[in-house]
């Protein structure tokens, strides 16, 4: 065998190793934003702040509701969010659309906004999806 053939026959060996890592990786890191009403669990495992553009994403439980504000507890954190919403907010729940008027205590969100540039614990939404209504 030549040198030229061995060569060859290891740059396409790892082309495809390349291929299969990134592929691997793609399978055990999904994109959060994509997952499926059947894949949710009661006990969710993500509080890490996610991009989304030019905003940012946290899933937590809702501790309480005001007039246009709600304060979300962050999943695994011991740290609250002060979420800020505008009638430009759309609201997601599992049975379609929804209002402000229809969240409640309890409930797990995926709340998907802009942080406040001088307070990076209070937020405007753009979105807030209910993952786990209650009762």
């Amino acid at each position: 065998m030549t040198i030229k053939r061995l060569l060859i026959i290891i740059g396409i060996l790892l082309i495809l190793l390349v291929g299969v890592s990134v592929y691997t990786l793609a399978v055990l890191l999904p994109n959060t934003s994509q997952t499926s009403q059947s894949t949710l669990s009661t006990t969710p495992t993500q509080a890490i702040p996610t991009k989304i553009g030019s905003a940012q994403g946290f899933i937590g439980t809702i501790q309480s509701l005001g007039n246009q504000t709600l304060v979300i507890a962050l999943t695994n954190e011991k740290k609250t969010i002060t979420v800020n919403v505008n009638d430009k907010t759309k609201y997601i729940t599992p049975d379609g659309s929804a209002t402000f008027r229809d969240l409640k205590v309890g409930e797990l969100v995926e709340v998907r906004g802009h942080p406040d540039s001088l307070d990076v614990t209070t937020m405007l939404a753009m979105s807030i999806i209910v993952k786990q209504s209650i009762a």
